[in-house]
């Protein structure tokens, strides 16, 4: 696999950012003391989303900004939503639009649950700039999960990843990195502080106890919908993964 590095850049709505990552790493923290699960995310490198709301009066274009998002909230209930694959009628009443749906993928990994999932992009102030519904299916194989999220928003992110592949059009971007999750008061140690500085670890607040993960997913957008496989520690390497996003793609 040749991947790319994507040059960083404000570019068109809907493209993929880190915090899109960390925020589906924590979605699948379960608090089990808690009848549903909520999670805050939080990066001290503050990510410029921009809203998008765009009318044609008399031929002419009307973008306005809604300013930067700090902060990006889900929750999602503890128990799962469904324990089958559920039709697109179902998912589009629920969230909103028609997902894509795979009840197996070629390599073996089988649909187990999904989730309906609440998304909130606030800025510093707790100020909402946009909420939407999202859905992450857990596919699984010999007990190694790959997560599948399907997101539609109308925030502009700024573009990083490398691209693996291209698929009619489509680019595919592949990441990975170190997750540290961390409670919401935790204080970090200098060690955590070079770590953070030098990209060894990225942080992620929420958690009830610290845990390090290696995280890595593929992610792309089509017709305005950001799809995302991702794996926790999981046992695919990054042309495997790849490879379940060809499959999404050509379906």
């Amino acid at each position: 696999m040749n991947i790319k590095k994507a040059n960083e850049k404000f570019c068109a709505p809907l493209d993929i950012d880190i915090q899109a990552v960390k925020r589906n790493v924590n979605a699948k923290l379960d608090f089990a003391y808690k009848e549903r699960k909520s999670v805050t995310m939080k990066s001290k490198r503050k990510i410029a989303l921009i809203a998008i709301a765009a009318t044609f009066v008399l031929g002419i274009s009307v973008f306005a900004a809604s300013g930067i998002v700090s902060n990006w909230f889900s929750s999602s209930s503890s128990a799962p939503d469904y324990n089958s694959l559920p039709t697109a009628q179902q998912v589009t009443k629920d969230i909103g639009y028609k997902p894509v749906l795979i009840d197996t993928f070629e390599n073996g990994y089988a649909f187990k649950n999904g989730s309906i999932v609440n998304n909130n992009l606030t800025d510093e102030n707790g100020g909402s700039v946009e909420k939407f519904k999202s859905v992450s299916f857990d596919y699984e194989k010999n007990g190694d999960i790959v997560i599948f999220a399907q997101d539609k928003f109308n925030s502009e992110a700024e573009l990083q990843g490398n691209v693996a592949e291209t698929v009619n059009g489509v680019d595919i971007y592949y990441y990975s990195f170190a997750n540290k999750t961390v409670p919401g008061d935790y204080k970090l140690t200098d060690a955590d502080k070079k770590a953070e500085e030098n990209g060894e670890l990225v942080f992620s607040y929420g958690s009830p106890e610290v845990k390090i993960q290696n995280v890595q997913s593929v992610t792309w957008v089509k017709d305005g919908i950001q799809y995302q496989l991702l794996q926790l520690d999981g046992k695919l390497s990054a042309d495997e993964l790849t490879k379940m996003a060809e499959e999404v793609l050509n379906k």
